[in-house]
C-alpha cells in the first residue's frame, strides 16, 4: 500500500509529466518547480481529506469511483479548453496538473487489496 510519501513523489512526477508535455505553453504550470508542487500537493490531497488515522477503512467518498470519474471528466474538459487569457490558463494548467495528480493517487488506492468504494460516505 503507498504511504504519504509514495503519493507525494508519485504526484510530483504525474504534475511534471503534465505541465512539461501541455501543448498550450505559457501558463505557469509550464515552470517545473510549479508543476512538481502542485503535482505533490494535490497527490496526497485525498489523504488530507480523509485522514486514515490508523483506520483500514477510511476511503470514503474523496476516495471513490464516484470521484475518479468527476475528476476523470474534469481534467477531459480543461484539456480540451482554449482559454483566452492568462487568468484562465492558470485555471487551465492547474485543473490539468492537480487533477492528473489526485487521479494518480486514486489509481495507486485502486490497486490495493482495499480498492475504491463506489460512492463512500460523506
Amino acid at each position: 500500500m503507498a504511504n504519504r510519501a509514495a503519493h507525494q513523489l508519485l504526484g510530483c512526477a504525474v504534475g511534471l509529466g503534465v505541465g512539461l508535455s501541455d501543448t498550450q505553453k505559457g501558463s505557469i504550470v509550464s515552470n517545473p518547480i510549479v508543476a512538481g508542487g502542485v503535482g505533490a500537493l494535490m497527490g496526497r490531497l485525498p489523504d488530507m481529506l480523509e485522514p486514515s488515522l490508523n483506520n483500514p477503512h477510511h476511503r470514503q467518498f474523496f476516495h471513490s469511483i464516484t470521484v475518479l470519474g468527476a475528476i476523470t471528466y474534469g481534467v477531459k474538459k480543461a484539456y480540451d479548453w482554449h482559454p483566452c487569457d492568462d487568468f484562465e490558463r492558470l485555471v487551465r494548467g492547474l485543473a490539468l496538473v492537480g487533477g492528473s495528480a489526485y487521479l494518480s493517487h486514486l489509481a495507486v488506492d485502486a490497486l490495493t487489496k482495499r480498492s475504491l468504494p463506489m460512492i463512500g460516505k460523506l
